[in-house]
């Protein structure tokens, strides 16, 4: 099977990706056929306000847009968060576990969407194709790979495009350890512990927004976040010290003393209890978080590696490395009650989403034991991996990763909570992880995507992410990774989210300018209608003009073009109704990019004169590349523009 997903399964792949939304897609076209519950009323004049509210159906829909700024009005390059809140019209009651479906999007000319407009609208953003994306898909999630180039690729696993799923990379300052998003999907910071700091990616812009350095020698490896979003732990095990940095800030502290050796870290659900090891002294350190960070020692030796937060018993789980005893904790008086007997080994503990169940897992014993945490007795164990390293869990299965096979092991929770021990075994690929040098192994290679009910599945041997679909018996396809040995992954969910009863809410960076149209559907009951936003310039004085498009002619280069070289290109624009060349445009944007998905580049044109645009393209390899155009002030945008391929010749290749 090719790096993306073969053409065969491509169709059924975006189709099990978006299983809680078949029937929105069925609708969809139901809609285009029958037409649609929407509200019979005259569309309101374009408007600033931040709060509108609509009766559809019987239900009562309420969008609220909070800016993060606390402007009453939304500005250019505005950040906010977004929030549906959905009742029934009479009661007032909400209605809660839907799974709402919105879109923003600039207005095409002056007038609101006419009924079969906005079921085309809708249609066609449903359909995945890169040309008739929303300007702002609140459905939307990314895959994040943290590669062993020093890299992050930013992959979008539900566009229709054929040529490349890779939406971003990112490059590090560094050699990656650890990573972790914050709770707004916002930032996601990275250790570097060979440049002694962590790098914190603007999540919206794809791109380094800061660094925070933590001195000569500390060595950040492990992050930690606090369940309340407000802050990050990082372990740093240069200097045997564990600092807190403020999320909102960045500031660090406090930075507090640990014992000496590697550190891992475990917070409980109330960000009330903090545990941290320190594998040379074998201890646990107890931070209470309400107490000044107050903190307390635990002995339990023999190399604490592994620890684990158990809701259900309130109690910290911790599993030595060289040791053969779950020691349990309690935060409150640290005292440590009778432990339960495991596998020497183990170097990962996960709970399942109940929080009964805790799985350990030991690679160099080969099995991972299964502990009930509400009665502290083993209730089973899996011995059908080799060299099991880490469990994730989604809503049904957990999953045991192998680190010398190519393989899962899915462990059914629902048949667990009756006693019943289920295991299927899966090949994930073909090589395993033993077969490549991935460094310092630290982040999780599993990653659950939003529809709860199927696994993302790195394999650093065949530098592929696969997708499997629980109660499939092979993988729906895989994703590229461009020849870089993925160390790690994570999802970056930008969809809708229920955030309190009949509250679905994400967040937004407004940068488009314009009136923008909402699209907003529901299943059940079937219903359509569309809200409306005014998204201002920074200079509220500037006064919008008709945008009058433009047409862009790429001007093919005398001399061939040859892999390791720099060349200027050069584009015409000119007007699409008059036809004379447009001068002074400043935001003329190129991406040029290698068709293989393996890089790209954005670019600035720099204006010349007579229409005529240039800017340096630099070709690295011999591959065929791709070019798209933007000019935001002239209506034409990425998504619009058509791709010109351009050919690379090899370095040694006469004309």
């Amino acid at each position: 099977m090719s790096g993306e997903l073969s053409s065969v399964r491509q169709d059924s792949f975006l189709r099990i990706c978006r299983q809680r939304w078949i029937c929105w897609i069925w609708m969809g076209v139901m809609l285009l056929c029958s037409g649609p519950s929407l509200e019979a009323q005259d569309e309101p004049r374009p408007t600033p306000s931040l709060s509108q509210q609509k009766v559809v159906e019987g239900l009562r829909i309420t969008l609220q847009i909070d800016p993060f700024d606390g402007q009453e009005t939304l500005i250019d390059g505005t950040d906010a968060r977004v929030t549906f809140t959905i009742e029934d019209a009479n009661s007032g009651e909400p209605l809660v576990g839907l799974h709402p479906l919105a879109w923003m999007h600039r207005r095409e000319g002056k007038e609101a969407p006419s009924e079969n407009r906005l079921k085309e609208m809708i249609a066609e953003f449903l359909g995945g194709l890169l040309s008739v994306t929303a300007d702002h898909d609140l459905n939307q999630y990314f895959l994040l790979v943290l590669n062993g180039d020093r890299s992050i690729s930013i992959i979008d696993p539900l566009i229709s495009f054929s040529i490349t799923k890779l939406r971003s990379l990112i490059g590090l300052p560094g050699e990656p350890v650890d990573w972790v998003l914050n709770s707004d999907k916002e930032q996601l910071l990275v250790t570097l512990p060979d440049e002694n700091k962590v790098v914190v990616i603007d999540a919206n812009r794809a791109r380094i927004a800061s660094e925070i350095e933590f001195g000569e020698g500390s060595e950040p490896v492990r992050l930690l976040l606090e369940p309340t979003g407000e802050a990050a732990w990082v372990s740093l095990d240069g200097t045997d010290q564990l600092a807190r940095v403020d999320l909102r800030t960045l500031e660090v502290g406090p930075v507090l003393d640990l014992g000496s050796g590697r550190h891992t870290t475990a917070i409980d659900s109330d960000s009330r209890w903090l545990a941290a090891t320190s594998t040379a002294d074998g201890i646990i350190t107890i931070i209470d978080l309400h107490d000044d960070f107050s903190t307390r020692t635990v002995k339990v030796g023999e190399t604490p590696i592994a620890i684990a937060y158990a809701p259900l018993s309130a109690r910290f789980l911790v599993a030595s490395a060289n040791g053969d005893t779950l020691h349990v904790i309690d935060p409150q008086t640290s005292e440590k009650s009778a432990g339960v007997k495991i596998p020497r080994g183990v170097i990962d503990i996960e709970l399942e989403p109940s929080g009964r169940f805790a799985f350990l897992a030991s690679p160099s014993a080969g099995v991972v034991v299964i502990v009930d945490t509400a009665r502290g007795e083993i209730t089973g164990s899996v011995t059908t991996a080799l060299a099991p390293d880490e469990v994730v869990c989604s809503n049904s299965f957990a999953y045991i990763h192998d680190a010398e096979r190519a393989n899962i092991i899915l462990v059914d929770l629902n048949r667990l909570s009756r006693d019943e021990l289920v295991v299927t075994e899966l090949g994930i690929g073909r090589k395993s992880m033993s077969d490549v040098s991935v460094g310092r192994q630290i982040t999780s290679l599993l990653a659950p995507p939003p529809e709860g009910s199927s696994m993302f599945v790195a394999n650093p041997g065949d530098k592929l992410v696969y997708y499997y679909v629980e109660g499939m018996m092979a993988s729906m396809g895989n994703f590229q990774t461009y020849s870089r040995i993925p160390r790690g992954i994570l999802v970056l969910d930008r969809s809708l989210q229920e955030t309190g009863p009949g509250e679905y809410s994400t967040v937004v960076r407004f940068d488009k300018v314009g009136v923008l149209d909402v699209p907003f559907l529901i299943d059940q009951p079937r219903t359509v209608t569309n809200f409306q936003l005014e998204v201002k310039p920074i200079d509220s004085s500037i006064v919008e003009l008709e945008l009058v498009p433009v047409n862009v002619t790429y001007l093919e280069p005398k001399e061939v073009i040859r892999a390791g070289t720099s060349v200027d290109l050069q584009l015409k624009v000119t007007d699409s109704v008059s036809g004379e060349p447009v001068d002074g445009l400043k935001d003329v944007k190129v991406m040029l990019f290698a068709l293989d998905g393996s890089h790209q580049d954005r670019l600035i044109a720099e204006g010349l004169g007579e229409g005529v645009y240039q800017f340096k393209g630099t070709f690295r390899e011999q591959v065929r590349f791709g070019m798209m155009i933007e000019v935001p002030s002239r209506g034409l945008t990425f998504k619009s523009s058509v791709i010109q391929q351009i050919a690379v010749y090899p370095a040694e290749a006469r004309k």
